[in-house]
C-alpha cells in the first residue's frame, strides 16, 4: 500500500478521540505506507484539527469545509467523501465505527465496488497478511477476516487500538 485515507470525527470544534485510534490503525495495516492523509469534514475553521491529526501520525490533512457539512447527514458527507476518494485515489481508508461510520460505510462500499471490514478490534499480520479482528455474538467470540485483493476498507472499534503519541514536532499540510 502507499496512500490510506483516515476520515476524523470532530464534535464541537475537537477531533474525537477515535480519529487518532484510526490513524494508529492505519500504520497497523501499512507501516510502510508512502501517506496517510486525515479527512475532517464540517463547517468552519479546521486548520488547528488538521494540525492535531498530524500530531498524532497523519502525515498531511485534508479539511472539507461546508455549511451542509456542519451536522452529519449520509448524503452529504457520502458526497464530500466520495470526492475525497476519488481524488486521493488511496489504497486503504480507515474509519471509526461509531454512529457515523458505522452509517456512512456500507454506503461508501459499493460505491467503490469494495468489500468492508467493520468493527475490527485489533490489527495483526498473518505472514504477509493484515489479518482483522472482529468481535460476533455480542463480543463472546471473535473471528478473522483477511482482504485479499482490492481497496483496504474498514472500521476500528473506538477504545481498542492504542493511539501514537502526540508529537508536537510533527507538522505536514493541512489543505482545505
Amino acid at each position: 500500500m502507499s496512500k490510506l485515507l483516515v476520515f476524523a470525527e470532530s464534535r464541537e470544534g475537537t477531533l474525537r478521540n477515535v480519529s487518532f485510534e484510526a490513524v494508529a490503525a492505519a500504520k497497523k495495516i501499512d507501516a510502510d505506507a508512502e501517506v496517510v492523509v486525515g479527512v475532517i469534514f464540517g463547517a468552519g475553521n479546521f486548520k488547528e484539527q488538521g494540525d492535531e491529526i498530524i500530531r498524532y501520525g497523519a502525515d498531511r490533512a485534508i479539511t472539507v469545509q461546508h455549511e451542509n457539512l456542519e451536522n452529519y447527514t449520509s448524503e452529504a458527507y457520502g458526497q464530500a467523501a466520495m470526492a475525497d476518494i476519488q481524488e486521493e485515489s488511496p489504497d486503504g481508508i480507515v474509519m471509526g465505527h461509531t454512529s457515523i461510520g458505522k452509517d456512512l460505510t456500507p454506503k461508501l462500499a459499493p460505491k467503490l465496488d469494495s468489500g468492508l471490514i467493520s468493527d475490527a478490534a485489533d490489527i495483526n499480520y498473518d505472514g504477509d497478511n493484515v489479518t482483522f479482528i472482529r468481535p460476533i455474538y455480542s463480543g463472546k467470540a471473535f473471528e478473522k477476516k483477511v482482504i485479499t485483493e482490492g481497496l483496504t476498507f474498514v472500521t476500528i472499534r473506538p477504545n481498542n487500538i492504542k493511539p501514537l503519541d502526540r508529537d508536537e514536532s510533527r507538522s505536514g499540510e493541512v489543505a482545505a
